[in-house]
């Protein structure tokens, strides 16, 4: 059965708590040489994304699928740029507001309730559409490239750091062992690199290029399999801590699939062609 809007939401709203205790940035984040915890992680991986796509003080962006505005707050504290905000998740809106406002860049953020397959923007508004572990849950991912395409400026960029499939078709054991930990984040499906580009291409943008950053995400999905352990304690105590609505064997199964080359971590960078 397919998961829709309403499932998303319901789902980030069950799991409230567990990604507030994540942090502000839900996504896997990256690891090198300067990394040693994973606040830096996630911060790394917001440096890396922004320096792919370019991102300047005078660029407008669109992130597609903010959440609670992690990345949103990091992009303008630290480059000082426009960022537009939207999600489904109505909640997550007002997150967003006050993470912006703790940071002090409430003058350049904004936060909408908003489908990123089918905005309310204007068309070439944008000089960057960015997505950082959202577009993963594209019912369409050709239709939200499609919308990206529309709402960027000529010479604008797509970018997109996200988990990505392997291969288009897995056999029976495979495809269980990906169901098992892409449902759970209420995901549907994952897309390969191959195909995204080919609908990126399809769509009009030019320079491709994907990046797999599957190694400088290893350290967190490891990480997650063996936290998975204690947090299995907190299920005794969901009167306390809530979490029982959190699915923690998501965290065993993202790993072993990873380790198998079921799926792959990584960056997408195209450019909208400037006529």
């Amino acid at each position: 059965m397919e998961l829709t809007n309403k499932d998303i939401i319901e789902y980030y709203r069950k799991t409230e708590l567990s990604y507030h205790l994540w942090g502000p940035n839900y996504h896997y984040g990256y690891w090198d040489g300067t990394t040693n915890h994973l606040f830096k992680a996630t911060q790394k991986l917001n440096e890396v994304v922004a320096q792919t796509a370019s991102i300047s003080k005078d660029d407008r962006i669109l992130d597609a699928g903010c959440g609670a505005g992690g990345c949103s707050v990091y992009l303008a504290k630290n480059i000082g740029c426009h960022v537009t905000g939207i999600t489904i998740c109505p909640r997550q809106i007002n997150f967003a507001y006050k993470n912006a406002k703790k940071e002090g860049v409430e003058q350049l953020t904004e936060f909408f309730e908003m489908d990123y397959h089918k905005t309310e923007f204007p068309d070439n508004h944008f000089d960057v559409v960015w997505g950082l572990e959202s577009i993963c849950y594209a019912a369409g991912k050709d239709r939200f490239i499609q919308e990206a395409y529309r709402v960027l400026k000529k010479g604008g960029r797509l970018i997109v750091a996200d988990g990505f499939a392997c291969k288009n078709d897995y056999n029976f054991q495979e495809q269980r062992s990906m169901d098992k930990w892409i449902k759970g984040w209420a995901v549907n499906y994952l897309e390969t690199p191959e195909n995204f580009i080919q609908f990126a291409t399809e769509t009009g943008f030019q320079n491709c290029n994907y990046q797999d950053i599957s190694k400088e995400v290893f350290p967190t999905a490891k990480l997650m399999y063996y936290l998975a352990f204690p947090f299995i304690l907190f299920h005794l105590f969901d009167k306390i801590f809530p979490m029982k609505s959190y699915p923690l064997e998501i965290w065993f199964h993202q790993y072993e699939a990873l380790k198998k080359g079921l799926w792959e971590y990584g960056i997408f960078c195209a450019t909208k062609l400037e006529e």
